[in-house]
């Protein structure tokens, strides 16, 4: 009859806690300035998509017109929001939220710029 095992995970490691790779170990210890490099990127194309508008907003109108004028300026502003709330380790379902916001603008300046 054979001893069975204790339960390993990836690494091998059988204490039952996973080790972060090696990469996710550096983001968390970087959090910080990651956050707030990825947040002063997403802020300065939030003021770009500011200035530049796409032609088709001239001739279109009500939501259409909305999501062309300022669906790409709102993704990025979000984001630029986003970056900033990781840097001061906010909440992850706040984060989220704001992220999945943040696709549902780019979403409607897509659709906005096919109709």
């Amino acid at each position: 009859m054979t001893t069975p095992m204790p339960p390993t995970d990836a690494s091998g490691d059988a204490s039952g806690t996973a080790r972060p790779s090696p990469a996710r170990a550096w983001g968390a210890r970087h959090r910080r300035a990651l956050g707030l490099a990825g947040a002063a990127v997403a802020a300065a194309m939030a003021v770009l998509w500011t200035l530049v508008v796409p032609e088709e907003a001239a001739t279109a109108t009500g939501v259409q017109q909305l999501a062309l004028r300022w669906g790409h300026a709102a993704t990025w502003a979000l984001l630029a929001v986003v970056g900033a709330l990781v840097a001061l380790d906010a909440a992850p379902r706040l984060r989220s939220a704001l992220a999945w916001a943040s696709l549902a603008c780019y979403a409607a300046f897509l659709l906005a710029l096919r109709l």
